[in-house]
Order: C-alpha cells, then sequence, then structure tokens
C-alpha cells in the first residue's frame, strides 16, 4: 500500500470508522474505501502522498471522504 492508503486506513481505525464492522467485512471495507478515495477524492490522495502528513485541511477531507463512503457500504 501506499503511504496515503496506509494513513488513510490507520485514520479510519483510530477514529472508529472499524469499530462497528464485522470482522469478516473489514477487508471489504478497507479495499472499498481505498477505491472510493482513489475515484472520488484523487487530489486528497496525491497531497497526502506528497507532503507525507496530514494537516487539520487533509484530516478535515479524509474525515468527511470516510463518513460519506460509509453511509454506502452494505
Amino acid at each position: 500500500l501506499s503511504i496515503a492508503y496506509m494513513a488513510a486506513s490507520l485514520f479510519a481505525v483510530n477514529k472508529g470508522y472499524f469499530d462497528d464492522l464485522e470482522v469478516k467485512k473489514v477487508l471489504a471495507f478497507e479495499s472499498g474505501l481505498h477505491s472510493y478515495l482513489k475515484d472520488k477524492h484523487g487530489a486528497l490522495i496525491a497531497k497526502l502522498e506528497a507532503d507525507k502528513a496530514m494537516d487539520k485541511d487533509a484530516e478535515a477531507q479524509l474525515t468527511a471522504a470516510i463518513q460519506a463512503f460509509k453511509k454506502t457500504f452494505a
């Protein structure tokens, strides 16, 4: 995984977005999240890759993106 996708996964775990998932759905959620970020938030992923750090703006964007994806995940 790239730095950006690892950061997104760890961020989501640390913020509790995986807490209510069934264990068997965790990998599907992570994979879906990465695809969603690539398709819908490519600029954010590029920023995380370039900066190798997460500022407040990136954190807010990532939070909104994860929340939006989670609403669509079945």
